[in-house]
């Protein structure tokens, strides 16, 4: 049994596919957006929501051009999400400090100041001293470190993942998307220039299906042949709430961050597991998490454990999101694999997808993001889909 043609039907309602379903129906499409869990309760909302500084003009890779895109996006996006729904999405310009406790850390950030020079980022290196009186809640980390080792950068943003989610929910259904939860899609094929895709006994019919599963893409439709693809990286994250406001900046050292929040709660992560998709925390790196904070900030050993929670990245194999149509399908799309910059790059990977469904020209081009380009010829997404 076939349901009724819909125009563009999304399949998982994390932060991609709620943006791309939200894109599509300001452009006046009949979507409809498929969740088999909940949604914005997976990945997305457990990110940390911070948004790094970046430039479209002058970059020339392409992650770094679409990422471009996206941070440029976000203040206008957020405000239309805000005017359009009501709900406050915590998106604040808080700038960042960049910190290196190694000498590997303070050469890649020595490579990441330059590259941000070149494209006019503004990037500021700070002495020990002056990091004291500027940031008095990283007075002792200073007195341990030389004076090569911190960064001010001013265009770091932080946002309310689960505001940003809810608000984007919202917005979706009051622009007329149809949102169905707790529906498994298990399969995916062509048929006749349209799309289809299987829940239980049903097939969904639509002009171009969407798939937007985040560490979960490879599991929608096996045959599609996507595994290959992406694999599931847990992170986990530790949130403190202190009595008195330490801080209200990001502060990132390597691949480790506290967010500091107005409140005074304090996000701390994270951490890269290959653990299959298992989610959950563990004692050991909880309590790690917790050294670091401390190691930082002196005053958070004390602080209290507000919760802990993990989520699932989805990573590539070459570190690129896959943004584009499936070679051989003029309506079967995907967008995901966005690893740790999900939240980040939502707005931008929401306009490209959407021109690119449309028939328009994307500002930045999909070739490096193309779909099937890690597989062999065997394990492509065309040998999957079944006409």
């Amino acid at each position: 049994m076939t349901a009724t043609l819909e125009k563009s039907l999304v399949i998982g309602g994390g932060v991609i596919g709620l943006s791309i379903a939200w894109r599509l129906a300001r452009e006046g499409r009949r979507v409809r957006l498929l969740e088999r869990d909940r949604v914005g309760r997976a990945t997305s909302w457990a990110g940390a929501g911070i948004l790094p500084p970046a430039r479209l003009e002058g970059a020339t890779d392409p992650l770094d051009q679409l990422r471009g895109l996206s941070h440029e996006s976000f203040p206008l996006w957020v405000s239309e999400l805000e005017d359009f729904t009501g709900i406050e999405c915590g998106l604040r310009r808080c700038g960042g400090w960049y910190l290196a406790d190694t000498p590997g850390e303070r050469a890649a950030m020595l490579g990441m100041t330059g590259y941000w020079d070149q494209l006019g980022i503004e990037c500021e290196a700070v002495s020990s001293q002056a990091l004291s009186k500027r940031e008095p809640a990283l007075a002792t980390w200073a007195k341990r470190h030389d004076d090569a080792s911190a960064w001010w950068v001013p265009d770091e943003y932080q946002l309310r993942s689960p505001r940003y989610l809810s608000a984007l929910r919202q917005a979706c259904l009051q622009q007329g998307v149809e949102i169905d939860e707790g529906v498994e899609v298990t399969d995916v094929r062509d048929r006749s220039g349209a799309a289809e895709v299987r829940v239980g006994n049903l097939w969904y019919a639509a002009n171009d299906v969407i798939l937007c599963g985040g560490a979960w893409i490879s599991q929608i439709a096996p045959g599609m042949r996507l595994e290959r693809s992406v694999i599931p990286i847990r992170g986990q994250i530790l949130l403190l709430k202190t009595a008195e406001l330490l801080s209200t900046r990001v502060i990132n050292v390597g691949n480790r961050y506290l967010v500091c929040r107005d409140d005074g709660h304090v996000l701390v992560g994270s951490c890269e597991e290959e653990v299959g998709f298992q989610l959950g925390t563990t004692d050991t790196m909880i309590e790690s998490l917790r050294g670091f904070a401390k190691s930082l900030i002196p005053d958070l050993a004390t602080a209290e454990q507000a919760g802990c929670w993990s989520g699932l990245r989805p990573m590539t194999f070459d570190g690129f999101p896959m943004i584009g149509r499936v070679p051989g399908s003029l309506s079967i799309y995907v967008a995901g694999g966005h690893y740790r910059s999900g939240l980040h790059l939502s707005p931008g990977t929401a306009m490209v997808l959407t021109d690119l469904v449309l028939g328009r020209t994307p500002v930045v081009s999909l070739e490096p993001f193309r779909v099937g380009k890690q597989q062999t010829p065997s394990d492509s997404p065309l040998s999957g889909i079944r006409a």
